[in-house]
């Protein structure tokens, strides 16, 4: 294993995203470690990196398997070295199974997520809106369908169009059918059945979310990402409001270019729904400006970063320092620089002081898509240099990444061209 003894501490990541590479470059930037990253293969977002080494491991499926792996690479990373080795996943599916194996897994490392019962009472998007409604936060009007449901019956309280989305995204990637999307819209009843015959068909037996349809173009979405330490106190809340999000059926709803900034009944209602759950760690609301009655409404928590949270570190907040500071303790993290980057409002609750472009689509591609509020936001920043990529980085110097770099903005525009935003 190439990681340095000296190294004080190892983030290992499972996953191989956009997401896995930047929190990689974030302990790199603010520690100067490197990362084992632990995808089921490579690919050019991780490959070649200064920041990473890699350690493939094939499918994840078999859970018994991966924890094993997990196991086995902990004890070449520690050998005969006393250092603390956190876990960490990119996706919904790894932070489950983070938290079903989590009495193996802490015996060798640091896991900065809740318990199984706490995250299953979030993540679950129907437990989500059972909560959001007992708490009385804005949220969509919503129906939870199962195989064998009476959909007639059912059907007769929503209103096309409908939102179709699964309850458990980790369930929704072994389900194999034709058309599968990450959200569907539907926009009448023989829709929806046909939908429903391929889901049930897949052998996907999880609640599958039909909801009511909140009005407005990609400029409307909204996210936040909350700190919550060990006393399951949420100290921070880090707002966005996005520019566009992709419009390939298996990237939809990814944002693609987001402007930092602050929202109050964003930052308390997440706040208290956390602290409501006992969460520790960090979780990411994903939410809807609806503009007819001027609330933002809650879609769901991922818990853990969101595969775009490099919005945060471009704003000044690098929550691999958070995960440090919290979970490693101040030996680790003795000077965070941090503070400057945060404002109190008068909530309780930190938030982000700056306002920052972060984007992952060549400029030129991204002004095509500028005609909004949001959008005028983000063409001034663009006109000012307050912008960031969380691939861009000086001390990334191999020559297969530039390629990759170029290739990658090729395809974004290949993107849109085939799957362009909707007008709405």
């Amino acid at each position: 294993m190439a990681i340095e003894n000296s190294q004080p501490f190892v983030p290992v990541i499972l996953g191989g995203d956009i997401g896995t590479y930047t929190l990689a470059r974030e302990f790199y930037e603010a520690y100067q470690v490197r990362s084992v990253v632990v995808p089921a293969a490579g690919n050019g977002v991780i490959e070649h990196s200064v920041v990473i080494e890699l350690h493939p491991i094939g499918s994840m499926v078999d859970e018994v398997r991966v924890v094993a792996e997990l196991i086995a690479l902990a004890e070449q990373l520690t050998g005969e070295t006393v250092r603390p080795l956190m876990l960490f996943g990119s996706l919904d599916f790894h932070i489950m199974l983070i938290a079903k194996h989590r009495a193996q897994l802490s015996e060798y490392f640091v896991i900065p997520y809740p318990e199984l019962e706490i995250i299953e009472a979030a993540a679950l998007k129907e437990n989500f809106y059972a909560l959001a409604e007992r708490m009385g936060i804005a949220h969509p009007r919503t129906a939870v369908y199962r195989a064998g449901d009476d959909l007639s019956a059912m059907a007769g309280s929503l209103t096309f169009p409908l939102i179709g989305k699964p309850s458990s995204s980790g369930d929704w990637i072994a389900a194999k059918f034709a058309g599968k999307q990450k959200i569907h819209t539907l926009e009448n009843l023989a829709e929806l059945e046909d939908l429903l015959g391929r889901i049930d068909a897949s052998g996907y037996t999880s609640g599958y979310i039909l909801q009511e349809y909140v009005p407005g173009s990609d400029d409307a979405m909204r996210l936040c990402t909350y700190f919550a330490t060990q006393e399951k106190k949420v100290i921070f809340a880090g707002y966005g409001e996005v520019v566009i999000e992709e419009h390939a059926p298996l990237v939809l709803g990814n944002s693609a270019a987001i402007v930092t900034g602050r929202n109050d009944q964003m930052a308390v209602d997440g706040a208290r729904m956390l602290e409501e759950l006992g969460w520790q760690g960090i979780a990411m609301i994903d939410a809807k400006y609806d503009h007819r009655d001027g609330l933002v409404k809650f879609f769901e928590i991922n818990p853990r970063l969101g595969r775009n949270h490099y919005y945060l570190t471009a704003a000044g907040i690098n929550p691999a320092r958070f995960y440090v500071t919290e979970f490693l303790g101040e030996d680790f993290d003795s000077s965070n620089p941090q503070t400057d980057a945060v404002i109190d409002t008068g909530i309780g609750i930190l938030q982000l002081r700056a306002e920052r472009l972060f984007t992952v689509l060549p400029h030129h591609l991204l002004r095509r898509f500028l005609d909004s509020d949001t959008g005028r936001k983000a063409a001034a920043l663009l006109k000012a240099g307050k912008v960031s990529n969380p691939l861009k980085f000086k001390e990334e110097k191999h020559p297969r990444r530039r390629v990759y770099l170029i290739l990658n903005a090729v395809n974004h525009y290949r993107k849109y061209k085939k799957f362009p935003p909707r007008s709405l």
